[in-house]
């Protein structure tokens, strides 16, 4: 898992120094603006030329400088949705800076490598794409060069065999600040293989990244310092149950009937299909282990696991911590103290009359790691179809390295500033929260594999209208063999692919 405060203290005392530099698997920070680890404090000789300072901006990717793909025209098969057209391939020059981000990254992209890229629009619908990229992977044709779909789609097809294995290809370095690794290397079957990659590339898979928004006036009126709320995310103690105090001491009866409606103040508002598994999704438990070939063993039914449905329940139906309700009505109008919800939720917060902040989603116990993975899975992925035409695979694995990079160097922070009203390099808190969620972006494999397996909603499942805290053990009892029995079989077809 990245790991980010440390990056934060060296920003605090390195002026120079981004906070959106990427880190190694092992949590080693990789600092952009002193990538080969030299002394940043010796001085050029007067032989020697000044070096270029390594920005964000100006982060060096590992392509070949005299790539020349001779004009070839890739075909990209791209969901129709709205979002993913507009954040994950085409952009558009009309003065938003996000667009036009996204649309001067393509151009600078096919200038460099001499290409031309050709998004093709498939279905809007969530179910209408993936039976049509399916149609065409089963038809074994040519026709397109790369797909951009759910990630969680692209893991139903990958396990079929339907696409290359991208560690066996050129010019991707994944190593790069770019890429999620955490999240590729949780959501693959056989971990030694990535079957389609996340990263920049696919803003919509950044869009649903878990964060928690809060009302600061009315956190200061209930509570005091709001920098309480930071610190307890610096200092590893945002947890589940220090969120549900926040929830219960927050609760006031406004209209004095007695009962809880939308007209009191209370933590949150939920609706079923949301809340419930964006927390599920983001507790920090990752809901499996890997046996000796790398394979997922579900490991749901633990101590932590049975601790997590008792204390969702808790969240959702005791204490009046939250209710059944709009969490975005809700919190514009100043009833929620928390609005649950991703990092496109920004977008629809520009216009509220009070200062909010944003933090990651609280853990289990303070013994585990932030894990924003909401709705990542959701979000779009990059799949090369293995019957593409060989001849253009090059031309496919450098742009979609040269895309991702350019994304990491222009999009994210044009959003950052646009969007979260919050430059990338600040040393401000608000900047370090965001950096923290931006940093954590995962998703746990049941929710990745949900759409092949049906793993993903166990919680929701289990304990949305429940009516005891108890309502997950038993509905795992219930449902276990039938779970396991589908990933074994899936693993099994899996190995005989040829």
């Amino acid at each position: 898992m990245k790991r980010l405060i440390t990056a934060f203290l060296a920003l605090l005392l390195t002026a120079s120094c981004f906070s959106l530099a990427g880190c190694s698997e092992t949590g080693t920070q990789n600092d952009p603006a002193n990538p080969a680890g030299t002394n940043s404090s010796d001085n050029p000789t007067a032989d020697e030329p000044e070096e270029t300072e390594i920005t964000r901006a100006n982060y060096p990717d590992t392509l070949s400088p005299d790539l020349d793909f001779a004009g070839t025209t890739l075909n990209i098969l791209t969901f129709g949705l709205e979002n993913c057209q507009k954040y994950d391939a085409l952009g558009e020059l009309n003065g938003d800076v996000v667009l036009d981000a996204v649309y001067n990254r393509n151009i600078t992209v096919e200038d460099r490598l001499n290409v031309k890229f050709n998004f093709i629009a498939g279905s809007a619908d969530w179910g209408g794409f993936p039976g049509e990229v399916s149609q065409f992977l089963q038809a074994g044709t040519d026709d397109y060069d790369l797909i951009m779909e759910e990630s969680s789609q692209l893991f139903s097809q990958s396990i079929q065999g339907y696409y290359y294995d991208w560690l066996t290809l050129d010019n991707v370095n994944l190593e790069q600040p770019w890429w999620y690794r955490d999240m590729m290397a949780e959501s693959q079957f056989d971990n030694t293989k990535r079957y389609f990659l996340n990263g920049d590339i696919c803003l919509t898979v950044f869009f649903g990244a878990s964060a928690m928004y809060y009302n600061k006036p009315l956190f200061i009126d209930y509570f005091g310092d709001p920098n309480q709320l930071y610190d307890a995310v610096l200092d590893g103690t945002w947890t589940y149950d220090k969120f549900a105090d926040y929830c219960r001491g927050v609760y006031t009866d406004v209209n004095g009937n007695g009962s809880a409606d939308d007209a009191d103040i209370m933590g949150f508002r939920f609706e079923q299909w949301g809340i419930p598994n964006y927390m599920s999704m983001s507790t920090g438990l990752t809901y499996v282990l890997r046996d000796e070939e790398g394979f997922p063993i579900l490991d749901i039914y633990n101590e932590n696991g049975i601790r997590w449905g008792e204390t969702l329940y808790k969240l959702l139906y005791t204490d009046n911590i939250s209710m059944l309700g709009s969490k975005a009505d809700t919190f514009r109008a100043g009833t929620s103290l928390f609005y649950p919800g991703m990092f496109d939720t920004a977008m629809t917060l520009r216009d509220v009359s009070f200062e909010y902040g944003i933090l990651p989603y609280p853990k289990l116990e303070e013994g585990l790691d932030y894990l924003c993975g909401a709705a990542t899975a959701n979000g779009c992925g990059v799949g090369i179809p293995v019957a593409a035409n060989p001849e253009r695979i090059s031309a496919s694995t450098a742009s979609v390295e040269a895309l991702c990079a350019e994304s990491y160097r222009r999009v994210v922070p044009a959003w950052y500033e646009t969007a979260l009203k919050i430059k990338y390099a600040d040393a401000n808190i608000d900047s370090q929260m965001v950096d923290i969620i931006y940093n954590h972006i995962n998703s746990p494999f049941i929710m990745m594999a949900d759409k092949a397996l049906g793993t993903g909603s166990v919680y929701t499942n289990a304990v949305f209208g429940s009516s005891n805290e108890g309502a997950f053990a038993s509905w795992w009892a219930k449902n276990e063999k039938l779970l396991v029995k589908k990933l074994d079989k899936a693993i099994e077809s899996y190995k005989n692919l040829p």
